[in-house]
């Protein structure tokens, strides 16, 4: 053990006072006696006095631990271990919606969380910790300053379970990313292990599992949709399916605009399903389903599907074009958005818009909201950008939203060369160089055009209106869409049941939910087959590989800290001293009390 403040011992100096204090202190004992008489008769005598004893009481003895506790407190002392033997903890935890499951008390992700909790409290001198998201985007959520656990505590209160499978091998490599060079890694997995890996990442370090909940049966709905008919009219449809071991008798009920239009019972064996269809009347704007009877997983008991209406969303453009521009006339020719342009120099991080698109110019606060970022500069640290190219032509495509954009006339004569970031996707490229990239930055949807449309022909073609309208398509939802629980808000929403969602946060809960900034409706659903099969998979296999630690600094200590509980041990003994000394007016009060009782 040692001391991180020696001259705090100078307070041991306090024993041999305390010592002395109570060998000069006098004390006299109260003697109930007849008469003083006979002591006023006596001659003095005169007594040779022996020398005086430190009286060995049981005041004596609180009052120097107490003293010694706290001079030991102020010193600082510290258990230490073997320098260089701090410990960094990587707490990966599943927030996919199977956590969501209540088969743990009180559900899977609740139970999760107080483990998460239990391993970064109290930390010893030198240690570290992060928390990581596993989710199908994995990201950093917190990473503790020292060891200070006190924003990796806040954060783990704000997380919920919403989502599909996680990328496992993504998150250990941003485990591996959090790795302290003079401190042995150890990685815990908080799941409950109901999904798949195809990889086998590795690291660095030990890792451990923690699996939660257990093979419990679930029936979900896992599809819920409006189709269109050939007669102009639509069709709902609806699946259901037994994904536990029993065999289940449920009913599915169909409510249309509020009303209850249908109810459909059911019987299913394990692995069974069951398909519904109905005509949807004319005029319908919103269907729900719902399961009767309860299971471990009610976030998938529900559907809804918004089936009229439509949403707009404020768009801001900073641009430094004084003039309206292609990208202008592009953006406003889209129903359902509002546009409004402002300079570089009126650009405001607090907007309330529900997109943004920065032309050229790339600001050095990120608003809340979806970012489509156009021909980025260089002296940016979104994106790197490592040059230009030019004479380019689109032959990739990798997303769905752009397959049926025709980029064959389209040429491109002024590319930057970006290094995609590991959190964004090329979507549309050129051989290896990227013309559009999605992806999620400051956990808001962002899409980025590597491309200046000013020196391409693309202003003149079919292919940028359709461009611009699958780009805003996949930062914003449209009238209709369908969004699965654990998306980012794409803008300010409120459910039916009065819940808001600030733009950003996470859609945990199913429902039909209203834009709070115009018109429109979206429905959100949990309609997801394999995180509705709640029985876990063969865990998924981790190389893991050692790897040599740094030699920490002579004075970089590492250990626990004792002061905390040496005080805690301080106040306690405080306590006894003070009922001890005041145990006789103690005991008078009481008698008191009782003898009024008696009155």
């Amino acid at each position: 053990m040692s001391f991180l403040l020696p001259l705090g011992l100078l307070a041991l100096l306090t024993l041999p006072i305390i010592a002395l204090l109570h060998l000069i202190q006098r004390r006299r004992e109260r003697r109930k006696v007849p008469s003083l008489q006979i002591w006023r008769d006596l001659q003095r005598e005169t007594i040779q006095q022996k020398p005086r004893r430190l009286p060995l009481t049981f005041l004596l003895l609180l009052h120097l631990l107490l003293a010694l506790l706290l001079a030991i407190a102020l010193g600082q002392p510290l258990l230490e271990t073997a320098r260089g033997e701090a410990t960094h903890t990587v707490i990966v935890l599943d927030t996919s919606t199977s956590m969501a499951a209540d088969d743990e008390t009180p559900s899977r992700i609740e139970a999760a969380k107080a483990e998460a909790r239990r391993l970064i409290a109290n930390p010893a001198r030198g240690d570290s910790a992060a928390l990581i998201e596993l989710s199908a985007q994995p990201r950093i959520i917190a990473q503790s300053a020292g060891n200070d656990t006190s924003i990796l505590l806040q954060e783990l209160d704000r997380i919920q379970a919403a989502g599909p499978d996680g990328d496992l091998g993504r998150a250990i490599n941003l485990a591996q990313a959090t790795a302290q060079p003079t401190a042995a890694m150890q990685v815990v997995i908080l799941s409950d292990q109901a999904f798949s890996a195809e990889d086998t990442p590795t690291i660095a370090g030990e890792v451990r599992w923690q699996t939660f909940g257990s093979d419990g049966d679930n029936v979900a709905i896992v599809a819920f949709a409006a189709r269109p008919l050939r007669n102009g009219q639509q069709q709902l449809y609806a699946r259901v399916a037994n994904l536990g071991e029993q065999p289940i008798a449920r009913t599915l009920y169909l409510d249309l605009d509020g009303q209850r239009a249908s109810t459909e019972p059911m019987r299913l064996q394990p692995g069974a399903e069951a398909e519904w269809s109905w005509p949807l009347p004319s005029g319908t704007t919103r269907a729900e389903a719902s399961l009767s009877g309860e299971d471990i997983q009610p976030i998938d008991d529900r559907a809804a599907v918004v089936v009229g209406g439509s949403v707009r969303s404020q768009v801001l453009l900073v641009t430094g074009a004084t003039e309206t521009t292609a990208l202008e006339r592009a953006l406003r020719a889209q129903r359902g958005l509002d546009v409004q342009r402002v300079s570089p120099a009126d650009y405001r991080a607090g907007t309330d818009a529900a997109l943004v698109v920065f032309d050229g110019y790339v600001p050095a606060n990120f608003p809340a909201a979806p970012v489509l970022l156009v021909t980025p500069p260089r002296d940016q640290n979104v994106v790197p950008v490592n040059g230009e190219a030019s004479g380019l032509t689109a032959n990739t495509v990798s997303d769905e939203r752009f397959e049926s954009i025709d980029f064959r006339p389209v040429r491109f004569d002024r590319v930057l060369e970006i290094t995609p970031p590991t959190w964004a996707n090329v979507v549309v490229a050129s051989g290896e160089t990227p013309l559009v990239l999605t992806g999620q930055y400051n956990n808001q949807p962002i899409a980025i055009w590597a491309f200046d449309p000013v020196a391409s022909n693309i202003t003149n073609r079919l292919a940028f209106p359709l461009l611009t309208t699958a780009t805003t398509r996949a930062l914003l939802p449209q009238a209709n869409d369908r969004l699965l629980v654990g998306t980012i808000a794409p803008f300010a929403l409120r459910s039916t049941e009065g819940v808001e969602v600030a733009a950003g946060e996470r859609l945990a809960r199913p429902g039909i939910y209203q834009s709070r900034s115009g018109d429109g409706a979206i429905a959100v659903n949990a309609l997801d087959a394999d995180e509705a099969d709640l029985k876990p998979r063969e865990q998924p296999t981790i190389t893991t590989v050692s790897r040599p630690i740094a030699t920490a600094d002579e004075d970089q200590l590492v250990g626990r800290e004792l002061w905390k509980p040496l005080v805690i041990a301080g106040f306690i003994v405080l306590l006894v001293e003070w009922l001890y000394s005041n145990r006789d007016s103690l005991r008078r009060g009481r008698g008191l009390r009782g003898k009024q009782a008696e009155v």
